[in-house]
Parts: structure tokens; sequence; C-alpha cells
């Protein structure tokens, strides 16, 4: 039996990087991610015998024509797309493009948070899908294969919705995964890895696991509604190897650590940076932490043990505005956190977000401002969102905020939210502005021209910025 995972072609041109709750453009990275799902779940079916292909179009540059081909050439039994909310409607597409000009035998399901959160729409968009795979996908799909190959009942693959004649059944929810070591390395051998690279450096990089799930509840994350609540840990010692694995067997020396929040178990964090030590590997990797779950002795570590950036979830400068979000954190624990890991020697992303309900313009101007007075490297400034899965997807609903239906405008480039306090148009303008005034800092600039010392930087810094532009 073949098994074909795809990430769907890029939606009118626009390369977005799909992976759990990450659903944002290729300009926000300026860098496309290694589709760490889809390889988990190629890898899982492969160990059982199955026979499976992976092909990220968007990395590849394959367009639907192009996969049109593919997908006749290699005839699989059942197809599994990556979709997220912004691109729904062209990553389902492939679906009914595979049914009506290649075989309508073919079986065809989806992974993602939007599948997840909402699989009724999936259904209604697409004809020719058949499942949704609903929540952390790597288990339901390989139970779904087996029920296809066997001929079991696929009514008894907990995770999965379907058609049925009278509309659509959905499957009882599939647990979590309790041990996240048994599953085996994503089958990153089955992408060309030259096509990921890391800005500036233009490095190869690949996404490693460290833990799954989330026990905050900040109302504008989908996380749970993927991965849980609970915070699922892998051995120290077993991302040590898998990091290993990656350098000998492919070369890689840089890795972006795939967490909701690496540092939510501050001895845990401790720990892999240690194991990481006692391997001697000299890789460099980059993370994301709470400002309120590092301290003075973590980041020092982290530096020692190879990493070189930290993202943090700023979010708001105005605490009134962190407390509507139910973040969870105080503007002071923001300050220190940038402080101690600057001491450290760490590089700092914050990540803010502007335009959530009770914002208006003299708090974003707040916020803005407070950015710029971090002594942070780099900044990214989304729009508030409410993505399905959301607590802020059900009160925008309830509130009646949502300014358009089209999908494709839940991006965090955009605004669709006309609150009471701030309307849509405005949020994009003061983004745009907080960009302009952040990366328009003298401080800014000159960081950014020191890591331009050879042709080859200034060359991938300007194919950057024509990506950043499209972010921003």
């Amino acid at each position: 039996m073949r098994i074909f995972f795809v990430n769907p072609p890029a939606d009118d041109g626009i390369k977005q990087v799909r992976e759990g709750r990450c659903m944002q453009r290729m300009g926000a990275w300026t860098a496309l991610w290694t589709p760490v799902s889809l390889a988990y779940c190629a890898a899982l079916c492969r160990r059982e015998g199955f026979e499976v292909r992976i092909t990220d179009c968007i990395a590849e540059e394959i367009d639907f024509a192009g996969l049109e081909r593919m997908t006749g050439d290699y005839r699989p039994d059942l197809v599994i797309l990556n979709a997220i909310t912004a691109s729904i409607v062209s990553d389902l597409s492939t679906a009914d493009m595979i049914k009506e000009r290649i075989d309508r035998g073919i079986k065809i399901g989806v992974i993602g948070i939007h599948g997840t959160a909402i699989p009724e729409t999936c259904f209604k968009i697409s004809k020719g899908l058949d499942f949704v795979v609903r929540g952390e996908p790597e288990q339901t799909v390989l139970e779904l294969a087996r029920s296809l190959k066997d001929g079991s009942g696929i009514e008894k693959v907990d995770g999965l919705s379907c058609r049925s004649g009278t509309g659509v059944i959905h499957n009882r929810d599939r647990a979590f995964i309790s041990e996240l070591d048994e599953l085996p390395y994503p089958a990153y051998d089955l992408i060309d890895r030259t096509r990921y690279r890391l800005p500036f450096t233009g490095k190869q990089f690949l996404l490693v696991t460290t833990s799954r799930g989330c026990p905050n509840s900040c109302n504008f994350c989908t996380d749970h509604t993927y991965y849980g609540k609970k915070f699922r840990k892998r051995d120290p010692g077993k991302i040590a190897d898998e990091l290993a694995f990656d350098l000998e067997n492919y070369g890689v020396e840089d890795f972006l650590f795939w967490a909701e929040g690496f540092t939510q178990d501050m001895d845990y964090a401790k720990e892999v940076a240690r194991a990481i030590l006692r391997r001697r590997l000299g890789i460099r990797w980059v993370c994301n932490g709470r400002v309120d779950r590092v301290d003075e002795e973590m980041l020092p570590l982290f530096k020692e043990a190879g990493c070189t950036m930290i993202g943090f979830g700023v979010e708001s400068g105005v605490q009134e505005i962190l407390d509507r979000m139910n973040k969870k954190t105080k503007v002071e624990q923001i300050r220190h956190a940038v402080e101690l890991a600057k001491k450290a020697g760490l590089e700092v992303v914050a990540h803010v977000m502007l335009g959530y309900p009770g914002e208006t313009k003299e708090t974003a101007r707040r916020t803005i401002d407070f950015v710029k007075e971090l002594d942070v490297d780099f900044a990214q400034f989304y729009c508030a969102v409410p993505f399905p899965g959301s607590k802020l997807y059900e009160d925008a609903e309830k509130e009646g905020w949502l300014n358009s239906p089209n999908w494709r405008f839940y991006e965090q480039n955009y605004s669709i939210l006309d609150t009471p306090f701030l309307k849509a148009n405005d949020v994009v303008r003061l983004r745009k502005r907080a960009f302009m005034e952040f990366y328009k800092q003298p401080k800014v600039v000159l960081r950014t021209m020191k890591k331009l010392g050879s042709p080859g930087a200034i060359i991938r810094f300007i194919a950057m910025l024509r990506e950043f532009r499209s972010w921003v």
C-alpha cells in the first residue's frame, strides 16, 4: 500500500509555513520549516511496512500541474494533506484535483488545526476529501492506513472524521501519545533538506521535537486543540541522540527546537542542554520560552550548549492587555527575561500581538514604544487572529467582531477583527508602523549590517527582504 504525504502547492504563490499552531507566511522568518508532522507520520507508517513518499510542494516549488503529474506517476492508495486556515480552500482543492483528474478510488485525508477545530468546514469545501484527522496526527494516520489495507472498519479509528451517506461521522477523540520517544525519528531522508535554510547564514536546519502540549490558557492560542494541555516531554538523552543522528547522517548542525514552550519545565529544559553538552555535539539551536519561565542559571547554560537565539511571547507592553489575553505574565517579567537572555549572550526575538480585543490606539502605541525600549534583536508584530480552535475565535463569533468570512484573511499580517475598541484597518496600519519604527532604529540597523560579512550573505539578505516585505 502506497501513502503520499503532501504539503500542497502555495496558494496564489504565497508560501506558508504549515506546522501545528504555526501558520504564517515564509516571510515571517524568511525561511521555510521542515514538515515535521508529515515526516513523523511517514516514518511511523514506513516502520509498519507501508511504502511512503513526502512531497513539500512549497519548498520544492511544485505547482498544481506538477503535483498532478507526480501523483499520477506514483499512484498512491492514500494521500495525506497538510492544511492550514489561511490557505484551506486552496489546500483542499488538491483533493478534488486528485479525484477528478487521476483516480476517484484514491482515499484522501487532511491533518492540521483547522480540520481538528472545525472538521465539517473541510468536507463542505472539498467534495473529494474522505477523512479529517483531528488532533495529534501520527497514530490516527497509521491506524487509518491499517484499516484501509486490511478492510477493517474505519469507525474504530479514534481521532477520525469521515463522510457517511447522511453527513459526517466523528469517531471518538484520540488520547494523546503518552510516550513521545516511541515515535521514530522524522523521515527527513524523504525530503530535499537543501530547501530548508536559515536566514543570514543560509545553513541547512531541521526541526526537532522536544515536547508537546501546553498547560497555559492564552485566549488567542490554538495549541491545546492539537497537542493538548498536558506538557509531555521527551527524554533529554534521546533528544541528544536524535541531534547526533541528524548531524552524522545529514550533516546538519543547526536546529529549531519544536515545542509549544521549551522552558515550561525549567529543570527539564536545563537537562536537555546538559545532555547536549555531555555529547559534545557542537551544534547550534534556537528555542522559544515564556518570560516567566527562565532564570539566571538556565540561559547561560543554553548558550554553552549551543543555543544562539530565544524567542519570547511578549504579546503586549500593557498589563491590561496581557490580562485580557489570559497570558498570566507581567510586563516586569518581560523586561527581566530579555535582560537575562542578553546578558547570557543570546539573540532575542520578541513576538508581539496588536489588536487583541480591548486594544486601543493608545495601548498599541505604548506596546510599540515598549518593544523599542527592549534590547531585542528582532521583533515580530502580528495582528490578533481568531483562529478556529481558540477562545478568541469563540468570542469573536459570539460578539460579531469578524468582518470577513474569507479564510484567506485569517493570517497574522491581516486583521479581521472590528471590535468596539479598534477597527481592523487601524490594526493593520499600527502593525506597519510598528515594523517601520522598530527596524529603522540605528541599533537594529547596525546589528543587521554586522551579519552581512560576505557577498553571499548580502545576496541572501536581499532575498530575505523580498520575503519579509510580503509579510509586512
